[in-house]
């Protein structure tokens, strides 16, 4: 099974984000939070860039044909990452932020990128509304 947490907000200029870590940057960013909670999600940020790979084009944008397309999910295997997602998402409620988790048995389209975490996959028909 593979797991996907997902949010949207409204940025200052209200334009639509979305994306939990898009979503805690914003709200450290713009001292939404308190002392706190923003040391905690700048923590679990670092936790993540420690513990799982970026898919090439999130650090190399370029050439990379499926860099706008392709969506990440946790394998339900990664289990200290996914509850690392649940301490983001706390802190991001508190703040009137939610995040939705996604579910799916089979893989969630055409897989262009996996490791031993997660898989990068470009979605297939009904995946592609409901999961960006």
């Amino acid at each position: 099974m593979y797991l996907r947490f997902i949010t949207q907000f409204i940025n200052e200029v209200d334009k639509p984000e979305i994306g939990v870590f898009n979503a805690m940057h914003y709200i450290w960013e713009h001292r939404f939070t308190n002392d706190d909670d923003e040391a905690k999600l700048k923590e679990l940020y670092a936790w993540f860039k420690s513990n799982l790979d970026a898919p090439p084009w999130f650090s190399n944008p370029k050439g990379y044909p499926h860099e706008s397309k392709a969506l990440s999910w946790f394998k339900d295997s990664s289990k200290e990452h996914i509850l690392k997602m649940q301490e983001i998402m706390q802190v991001l409620e508190k703040y009137g932020i939610i995040v939705e988790r996604l579910t799916s048995k089979a893989a969630p389209g055409t897989i262009v990128y996996e490791d031993e975490f997660q898989i990068s996959a470009v979605p297939w028909g009904g995946f592609r509304k409901k999961a960006k």
